[in-house]
């Protein structure tokens, strides 16, 4: 076969780029979701070096491997955020089922290869299903190695019957609450929120890097249009915000996201993180959502307990796996 290896071109390959993320995505993703997603990443990359000489700064380079009528067989991508980890890069691959052992893996990965010399990177992270043996094999004769496992659970609401009336579980301290986003307007409390939010990722087994600053929060959350407060779930004591559950919506499976969970440290073992748990499973019962989906490392064991005993199951998730270039 032959395989044409080229750039991305936006948004001409928006829809083949899609139909291929759909092979491995555990949500269905969009045309407008993918460009909204780009519309927040700059065009242009701007790579660097810190004092140490490690690779520093952002680039998202794209390709799109097409046989010799142009048709799309498979696409690739490495990037770095501007928090990223010094010296990292991540990169996926991902061939249409249909073309698979025809070269076009290799060809594509090839490419990348390239781009980390390149740009010397000394590790590169491959996130791989953990259902899928055939490109865990890929990688693995190619020096990878397993470094963490990210675990998939849901909940399908359908078990849930009833919620409507439970009870709100009791905190330990009476003067907590629960309220959302959008009970709580003001940049001055979304300060104190992205705060939390920045505390509190550090402690997430596998975080590496720095959590992104203020103003990218706002434009990554906060300042979207479609941004909803209301699935944002918030613990307060007062006026404190000292616990978050973020919930984002997919409207075409009908379906919640339990993006992120975090409470600070000097509150945890108060049953707050359950409280806000139970929370998002009355909200999705509320609004007719047919299953809540979260991702949690394989070293998080409280929050894999937690949501064990609300109900989650496990499906399908993901493994890290990386290699060094030094």
């Amino acid at each position: 076969m032959n395989i044409v290896i080229r750039p991305m071109v936006v948004p001409n390959d928006y829809d083949d780029v899609v139909k291929l993320f759909n092979v491995v995505s555990s949500e269905l993703l969009t045309v407008q979701e993918l460009a909204d997603e780009d519309a927040l990443i700059p065009v242009v990359g701007s790579l660097s070096r810190d004092e140490d000489g490690r690779l520093t700064g952002h680039d998202r380079p794209r390709w799109i491997a097409e046989d010799s009528e142009g048709r799309t067989l498979g696409y690739a991508h490495a990037w770095r955020a501007p928090w990223s980890s010094p010296g990292v890069l991540y990169e996926q691959v991902i061939v249409d089922p249909s073309e698979r052992n025809k070269g076009v893996g290799t060809a594509l990965y090839d490419v990348l290869v390239t781009y980390s010399s390149k740009v010397q990177a000394s590790r590169v992270v491959f996130d791989i299903r953990d259902d899928d043996p055939a490109s865990l094999q890929f990688a693995t004769r190619r020096g990878y190695k397993q470094e963490r496992h990210l675990f998939e659970s849901r909940m399908e609401i359908d078990d849930r019957r009833g919620m409507e009336s439970a009870e709100q579980i009791p905190f330990h301290d009476s003067t907590f609450q629960i309220v959302t986003l959008a009970d709580m307007p003001g940049e001055e409390f979304e300060q104190r929120l992205y705060d939390l939010y920045h505390a509190t990722h550090e402690d997430i087994p596998g975080f590496e890097g720095e959590y992104m600053w203020y103003s990218e929060w706002r434009k990554r959350t906060i300042d979207k249009d479609d941004f909803d407060r209301s699935l944002v779930i918030v613990a307060l004591d007062g006026v404190r915000p000292i616990g978050v559950v973020q919930l984002t919506a997919h409207p075409e499976s009908q379906s919640l996201y339990n993006s992120f969970t975090g409470v600070d440290a000097a509150y945890r073992g108060q049953g707050i993180a359950r409280a806000m748990k139970v929370q998002s499973i009355l909200v999705a019962y509320q609004r007719g959502y047919r299953y809540i989906r979260t991702n949690n490392d394989s070293l998080n064991l409280p929050m894999l307990k937690i949501n064990q005993s609300l109900g989650y199951k496990p499906v399908p998730g993901y493994y890290a796996m990386t290699r060094s270039l030094n």
